[in-house]
């Protein structure tokens, strides 16, 4: 199997609604360049536009991966979605950002000021994680990668100044809620992996040089969960709060 190969299965997936094996271990990407190579395929092959990014890393300062979104299935909340056009959900509590304007690719690498400098606005998310693969979770990490790295769906709530917000937000350890049916998601520890996720976007951004792709405007960026990943198995309402930020809710059908 080529990464073609792979790209065409993935978006047939999707098309279909079909779930898909695993390649086996000698047609998985060899690398995640060619991971990265096939999330753009697939964008291609469904004739979409990118209306996001998810962005993450497992620790602090620790190595960063990404994957771009459909604009199809970028949303604001409230949302109204078909519990069944996924093939599972799960749903992380996020805080996205979108820059204020174009990021163009360049030879040298954008530093950290200069990176946070183009913030324009920051918005409670939930992520719906889905997979196209019938053996999630059991699925190579490179595989997730070219699946767009797991993701079904982003809604988003409304936008919130950055510059009114950085100096006093809790960007590692914000007070927020999630909850099905009003029944409490939260643990009892919360946090994002990657710590403070604005160090995300420094990586985002250099990533998005180093493939050649300008980073728009209208792109929602989201970093990483808060509150792990919980699996719902039947219709219902989600509810967020990130307080600072503000509400975001999605109705699962």
């Amino acid at each position: 199997m080529t990464p073609h190969d792979l790209a065409h299965r993935l978006v047939e997936a999707r098309r279909q609604h079909r779930p898909i094996d695993v390649p086996a271990p000698d047609s998985l990407p060899p690398d995640a360049a060619t991971a990265y190579a096939i999330q753009q395929a697939v964008i291609a092959g469904l004739g979409e536009s990118t209306g996001g990014w998810k962005i993450g890393a497992k620790v602090p300062g620790g190595a960063a991966a990404g994957a771009p979104i459909p604009a199809s299935l970028v949303l604001p909340s409230p949302a109204r979605i078909a519990h069944d056009s996924f093939f599972r959900v799960l749903v992380e509590l996020e805080i996205a950002f979108r820059f204020a304007e174009a990021i163009e690719p360049r030879g040298r690498a954008y530093a950290r000021d200069e990176v946070l400098a183009k913030v324009g606005v920051v918005l409670p998310a939930i992520e719906i994680v889905d997979s196209r693969f019938t053996e999630w979770p059991n699925v190579a990490p490179l595989a997730q990668l070219a699946d767009a790295q797991n993701n079904g769906a982003l809604i988003t709530g409304h936008p919130v100044a950055y510059a009114g917000l950085a100096r006093g937000f809790d960007f590692v350890s914000p007070e927020l809620e999630l909850s099905f049916d009003g029944d409490s998601l939260i643990p009892e520890a919360t946090g994002n992996p990657a710590g403070d996720p604005r160090e995300l976007l420094v990586w985002f951004v250099n990533h998005c040089a180093a493939m050649g792709i300008t980073i728009e405007p209208d792109w929602t960026l989201t970093t990483g969960s808060y509150v792990g990943a919980h699996r719902l198995h039947k219709a219902g309402i989600v509810r967020g709060h990130i307080d600072g930020l503000g509400e975001v809710e999605i109705e699962l059908t």
